[in-house]
């Protein structure tokens, strides 16, 4: 299998990448939030820790143990640059913004 097939995702994990975001979610929430058993939701984070999506680590949640699930470094980095790239053009927008104020009259 190639690495474009093997990182093919279905439309559910999909859906628990964009929950996870940049601070990633508790596994136990996760399976809350998408309505699905925790045997489940097991699985699917299972499938995209193998195709390298995300990481786990054990934890303590509420006084239970459950998994914290995270964006992988290589997923996060394109994340990161786009956000460093956002930033960088809101501080130009807001300076070119200050001296060009129009009047509707």
């Amino acid at each position: 299998m190639s690495d474009a097939g093997s990182r093919h995702c279905s439309h559910l994990e999909e859906e628990v990448l964009a929950l996870i975001g940049s601070n990633g979610i508790m596994q136990s929430e996760l399976a809350r939030l998408l309505g699905i058993s925790s045997s489940k939701c097991s699985r699917i984070v299972c499938r995209l820790e193998r195709k390298g999506l995300v990481k786990r680590s054990r934890t303590t949640f509420r006084g239970r143990r459950t998994y914290l699930i995270r964006m992988s470094l290589s997923q996060r980095r394109p994340i990161d640059s786009y956000l460093a790239e956002l930033y960088v053009f809101f501080l130009v927008s807001s300076s070119r913004g200050t001296g060009d104020r129009r009047c509707s009259s």
